[in-house]
């Protein structure tokens, strides 16, 4: 290996944690400093995880590592990130794991799965007698029912594994809350820094986090209301948003996720 040969950066968020916020950052990224990216989603369909996941990464890290001493992002929102022990002792690593309270990804969830339009939502589903996920959802006429119906499906299994990502000695968690507010970007330039950015990596890199940012360049789209994803970018939203019996549902299934990961029960 090259001596100047630089560690790789892996970005893992969660469904509904930041995704699409972080995957538009990273890209942005990506093509201002020259940098790789490997999307370790690409070829999977919905919520369904690739099984040859570590010998897809390690085949793109052979063609990057074959063309350049830069290092490639390495980006997946579901966070099933491979064994990086190769990599780790090849090359190097360093890692965010973007996580989020409990409570607002859940509300997040159900207004968003209410009325996208992503295919795995419109897939008929014989153990919801021939309805898709959303028209189950639809179908419920109270938010409590709707969140239990999240808990007891992707959500309850996305937050379960949020809660227990392996860091690897490579990943460092981020809170969705501390990002939403980084208007200053100090937050975001530090996790820069730490993943080895150097000079105008930095300037470009900042430029493109504002770029994909709700207070920055996504300002207005994101105060509009019509953007797809969109909908509530705010933190903390369950406290004004749950009634008691909701809150008290979330936390009841969830205890150990929510203080586990950091934050305070309601």
């Amino acid at each position: 290996m090259p001596s100047t040969a630089r560690p790789h950066i892996f970005v893992a968020t969660h469904h509904k944690s930041g995704t699409v916020w972080m995957i538009t950052t990273f890209l942005r990224i990506a093509k201002a400093n020259g940098f790789a990216f490997i999307h370790l989603n690409t070829g999977e369909s919905g919520w369904n995880i690739r099984p040859d996941k570590l010998e897809y990464l390690e085949e793109q890290r052979a063609i990057v590592e074959s063309q350049s001493d830069l290092p490639a992002i390495v980006f997946d929102f579901h966070s099933a990130i491979p064994d990086l022990a190769a990599c780790k002792a090849d090359r190097g690593a360093y890692g965010i794991h973007l996580i989020r309270d409990p409570r607002d990804m859940l509300i997040s969830a159900v207004r968003f799965h209410l009325v996208s339009g992503e295919q795995w939502l419109h897939e008929p589903n014989p153990h919801f007698s021939g309805q898709t996920y959303q028209q189950k959802l639809q179908s419920m006429s109270t938010l409590e029912d709707q969140l239990k119906f999240e808990i007891d499906h992707h959500m309850g299994w996305t937050i379960r594994k949020m809660h227990a990502f392996n860091r690897q000695d490579v990943f460092r968690d981020v809170k969705y809350e501390d990002m939403i507010v980084d208007t200053d970007m100090m937050l975001f330039h530090q996790l820069l820094v730490g993943m080895g950015f150097v000079g105008t990596e930095l300037v470009r890199s900042l430029g493109a986090y504002w770029q994909s940012s709700v207070f920055g360049q996504m300002k207005e789209a994101a105060e509009s209301g019509t953007h797809k994803h969109i909908r509530n970018s705010r933190p903390q939203q369950w406290k004004t948003l749950l009634r008691p019996e909701a809150l008290e549902l979330i936390q009841g299934a969830f205890e150990k996720e929510i203080l586990g990961l950091g934050y305070e029960l309601g």
